[in-house]
């Protein structure tokens, strides 16, 4: 079944939490790196919604089981009504609420996840080019993966960087190292010069300068410039350094795909900030984040009045169908259950 196949899934719930305990498989140690158990909190408000709304509709990403993640359990809290539903286009959760008038000030949603992460390194069977269970990607998840976007465009600028980045290079992955260098090179990971954050290829182009989501769209954008598959995925980083606290805010991160080695995650804005640690962020899924969602101009369920939403980490509303630019705010919270496998 591709990707653009899946039935779309709505589950009508009632007030208050429910437990989806059957949700996800059992966790199993992986044996090519260490795993990590926590407990994560995503609490988002709403507030200040005006009173002569009509209509207030509200979509929030729900973690799942995918890739190198287990949700072990996803409880979630609200005076609401919602439904849970699955997008068909990347297969992201998300939850969605619909409010009509009399509306309430402020809209408040908790969910608290139990979560183990197994961390994956590259295996001498995953660089020997040999195939890798599980790695056929479909044609639909090809062709988004190959796409020109709004923002994460493909021109004669991404085109041009990546052919001098990819010169001399053979096969995906030596190409891909290449372009995930030559972005660490161009980039400066800075979050003080205006238009920051929207994941905008030109801007990072020409200013060589932004958050994570500006390292991975230029990083995608050159992938895809010289045909190879590649998407965003967005999450929270989980502190290593801390068994609980508040995490500051959200991390991306990009995946291109090979025919050998399925999809390969790097992590461009990490590496540069821990040169360190370079040949690590290219290859390994890291056990220290959580996965919300994968793609980029998101078509929500149930569809939204405006457009594509750029990404979904944070909650997307609509007053009245139109986007809602009052108070969203979101925390983040964690604890782990256990220490790390090893220590």
């Amino acid at each position: 079944m591709t990707l653009a196949s899946r039935p779309r899934l709505a589950l009508r719930l009632c007030l208050g939490g429910i437990l989806l305990a059957g949700c996800a498989r059992p966790a199993r140690p992986h044996p090519e790196g260490q795993g990590r158990a926590f407990q994560f909190t995503y609490q988002t408000t709403i507030a200040d919604l005006p009173d002569a709304a009509r209509h207030i509709r509200v979509w929030v990403p729900l973690a799942k089981t995918r890739d190198n993640q287990r949700i072990r359990s996803r409880r979630i809290h609200t005076a609401h009504p919602y439904e849970i539903h699955e997008e068909p286009t990347y297969g992201n959760d998300m939850l969605a609420l619909a409010l009509a008038a009399p509306v309430p000030r402020a809209v408040t949603v908790s969910i608290e996840y139990a979560v183990e992460v197994s961390e994956e390194r590259p295996t001498p069977r995953r660089l020997s080019g040999l195939p890798v269970a599980g790695t056929v990607a479909s044609a639909d998840e090809l062709s988004l993966a190959l796409r020109d976007e709004p923002l994460m465009v493909i021109n004669e600028v991404t085109t041009r960087l990546a052919r001098q980045a990819v010169a001399g290079r053979r096969g995906e992955l030596a190409k891909a190292r290449a372009i995930y260098d030559a972005v660490i090179q161009r980039m400066q990971y800075d979050k003080a010069t205006p238009g920051w954050g929207r994941g905008d290829t030109l801007r990072a182009c020409q200013l060589g300068r932004g958050n994570c989501t500006d390292f991975h769209s230029l990083f995608i954008s050159m992938a895809r410039s010289v045909g190879i598959p590649a998407r965003f995925v967005m999450g929270a980083p989980i502190p290593e350094d801390a068994p609980d606290g508040t995490v500051p805010g959200y991390h991306c991160w990009a995946e291109f795909y090979s025919p050998q080695h399925g999809w390969v995650p790097v992590d461009a804005s990490e590496a540069w900030k821990q040169p360190e640690r370079r040949d690590y962020y290219f290859g390994t899924r890291d056990p220290n984040r959580i996965l919300l969602s994968v793609g980029r101009n998101l078509q929500l369920v149930p569809a939204q009045a405006g457009g594509p939403v750029n990404f979904l980490v944070y909650p997307y509303v609509e007053v009245d169908g139109q986007p809602f630019g009052g108070h969203v705010e979101t925390r983040f919270q964690f604890r782990d259950h256990q220490q790390r496998e090893g220590t």
